[in-house]
């Protein structure tokens, strides 16, 4: 592969796009098969015709036209995109894997997987639906199948494409499912993620050309009228990332482009599997945050209350002595009894942070007040 500032080789790139179809080639270049036809036209290499690789197929051996000279070669720089997704480091070897599925073709559809019972749970359940050939398919969503939004005239191309994409990801290990009572009921569970998609079928709105004799004010109702065009949708909504959307393209039917949808689905996966580590780990380190706050907190609030204990008993110590001096001036007035002496240095030592607190009988006045509460009211 190239590197970062290397060029297009005019001469590599002509035998490669005759050995396999435009869009595969373009996935493993890393560009739309869009943008590699504008590479070629430019290089002026002659490209393969409408129905060239589906003569190829049946045996038919198509000449290649030359490569025709050219003596100013462009001079175009290949742009290496940066990867589409961010994958965990361990689910980096699963990229190659995902590679080799988008270049993969998609398996011709048997009775056996059109026998899935999603399929025929499906065909039963839209089959047996009032709605016309032209209208949108309207049932319940009490009944279990698909996420298929079609006409019924799309209905069994429909039914072949959901059967051919069930098989693919089964084939690959991953478990679809389908729930009931939802919009989005068909998912599929893919490195452990769940992956929600559905087919549909595209409208356009057609408006009633405006009668002559109608005022402003009237009212014209718009009708939808189908396409016949299906699409492949994910439902797992995020801005960015990969491709969510496989629909019917001018030379690419969608049933080419199944093994794309696949890989597709696997990269939407991985990128949920890493978006949700990331996510845990975000949390985890807020929450780790929060905690060194809180202890940091925590400790402040011990000091503060160390603080307010130590004014506290300095408070206390100096009424202790300020009482302590009262007593000593009334001990030498004689103006109390040596029993009041003994009971007053009690209540300074009660005071005294320093020492220890005799027993008061003032210590028991809740369980007296417990005591008499009830006498009160007669209990």
């Amino acid at each position: 592969m190239c590197n970062q500032n290397s060029k297009w080789d005019r001469d590599e790139l002509y035998g490669k796009v005759w050995q396999s179809p435009l869009q595969k080639l373009a996935t493993e270049y890393g560009i739309s098969d869009v943008g590699l036809a504008k590479v070629c036209r430019k290089l002026e290499i002659p490209l393969p015709g409408l129905g060239h690789w589906t003569k190829i197929a049946f045996g038919h051996s198509i000449p290649r036209p030359p490569l025709p000279a050219l003596e100013n070669v462009p001079v175009l720089l290949r742009q290496i995109r940066s990867p589409e997704i961010a994958v965990l480091p361990e689910d980096t070897p699963e990229l190659e894997r995902i590679k080799r599925i988008a270049l993969s073709s998609t398996p011709i559809v048997t009775k056996a997987m059109l026998a899935h019972p999603f399929i025929e749970k499906t065909r039963q359940v839209l089959n047996n639906s009032p709605s016309k050939n032209r209208e949108k398919i309207q049932v319940s969503r009490d009944l279990e199948r698909l996420d298929l939004r079609v006409t019924k005239n799309c209905l069994s191309r429909a039914l072949r494409l959901m059967a051919a994409l069930i098989h693919m990801l089964e084939q690959e290990g991953f478990k679809t499912a389908v729930e009931k009572k939802t919009t989005e009921s068909t998912s599929v569970v893919v490195y452990g993620e769940k992956v929600r998609f559905g087919l549909i079928e595209r409208f356009r709105q057609i408006k009633p050309t405006p009668k002559p004799t109608s005022s402003l004010y009237s009212y014209s109702p718009v009708t939808m009228e189908s396409t016949g065009i299906l699409s492949i949708e994910v439902w797992n909504y995020r801005l960015g990332g990969p491709q969510k959307v496989w629909r019917d393209r001018e030379g690419a039917k969608l049933e080419q482009q199944l093994p794309s949808c696949v890989a597709g689905m696997m990269r939407i996966a991985l990128r949920e599997r890493a978006e949700a580590k990331a996510r845990y780990e975000k949390e985890l380190a807020a929450r780790k945050r929060v905690e060194e706050v809180e202890a940091e907190l925590n400790r402040v609030q011990m000091e503060e209350k160390r603080i307010r204990t130590l004014r506290q008993d300095a408070v206390a110590w100096h009424r202790a002595e300020r009482l302590r001096r009262y007593i000593a001036a009334v001990r030498e007035s004689a103006a109390q009894d040596s029993e009041w002496i003994v009971w007053a240095e009690c209540q300074a030592d009660r005071l005294d942070p320093l020492k220890d607190s005799p027993k008061s009988i003032v210590d028991d006045k809740e369980a007296i007040l417990k005591r008499l509460h009830p006498l009160r009211w007669g209990w």
